[in-house]
């Protein structure tokens, strides 16, 4: 490779195009992509395992999918105090399909015993928390911060959703915000049991995060669940890619649970 000169080597470049895409043996020749198809972000210890952020594109870099992946050794040996919880900031790749979705990072957050509303989320549980506001802004919320008042305009959220009840009002969580549930899932129903559900958060009148929220105990392989999101009449930022489903899956191959966003719309 020492001996090409940039004219050389470029026109070496130009010629197995040409030859690569009028190959009989070829039906089409994609165009370059400065990008793999998945980036990822770096690794965090999480117990003795690990998690990673990715966001995957398709063929011509939009964004199709954000997520977080876990490693099956996390779930072996994750801590058990303190009882308020444990939160991993997961920075997410330096990929160019990541400007354009609003995320600034995720933070996946351990809970041992989980945490109010009592006999609904009292269970051991992770919160992926995909955040639209940069980390030292969420870092610095307080316990019933009075920004966390603050609401947003109601077209901001679902139709329906509600701050959830047997939660003490103007509760506003630490380095998190004020949360919005959908009553209509099966952990609110009289004989419904929480596993899984989608939570919307907002602090200082805006929408700051979206949250797949579930058990540790449905995390076992094999595990694949794919739930559409319900959405707002009014998002808040355009044209951006705002994803209108979540998945819980395992990766076999990867040995990893994957906690995602995707199918990806622009707004």
């Amino acid at each position: 490779m020492n001996n090409f000169t940039p004219s050389l080597f470029t026109s070496c470049r130009f010629a197995l195009a040409v030859l690569a895409c009028t190959s009989p043996l070829l039906v089409a020749c994609d165009k370059d992509n400065d990008e793999p198809a998945t980036a990822y972000g770096p690794k965090v210890q999480v117990g003795s395992g690990t998690a990673r952020s990715f966001v995957a594109t398709d063929a011509n870099g939009t964004p199709t999918e954000i997520g977080v992946a876990v490693s099956e050794a996390s779930l072996n040996s994750l801590p058990a105090t303190p009882a308020i919880g444990t939160m991993y900031d997961v920075a997410l790749p330096t990929a160019k399909a990541t400007a354009a979705m609003p995320f600034d990072h995720i933070s996946l957050d351990w809970n041992p015993t989980g945490h109010e509303p009592n006999q609904i989320y009292t269970l051991p549980h992770f919160d992926a928390h995909f955040y639209m506001q940069p980390t030292a802004v969420q870092h610095s919320i307080t316990l019933d911060d009075p920004k966390g008042d603050i609401f947003p305009a109601a077209s901001k959220l679902p139709a329906g959703y509600i701050t959830p009840p047997n939660v003490a009002p103007g509760r506003t969580v630490p380095m998190m915000g004020r949360h919005w549930v959908d009553p209509t899932s099966p952990e609110y129903a009289p004989s419904g049991t929480f596993s899984h559900t989608f939570i919307y958060g907002t602090y200082d009148g805006r929408v700051t995060f979206i949250e797949p929220m579930f058990t540790k105990a449905l995390l076992v392989p094999g595990v694949s669940i794919e739930q559409a999101i319900k959405q707002p009449a009014v998002y808040e930022v355009t044209g951006k890619y705002f994803p209108t489903t979540y998945t819980i899956r395992h990766d076999a191959a990867a040995h990893e649970y994957i906690i995602s966003l995707k199918n990806m719309v622009m707004r």
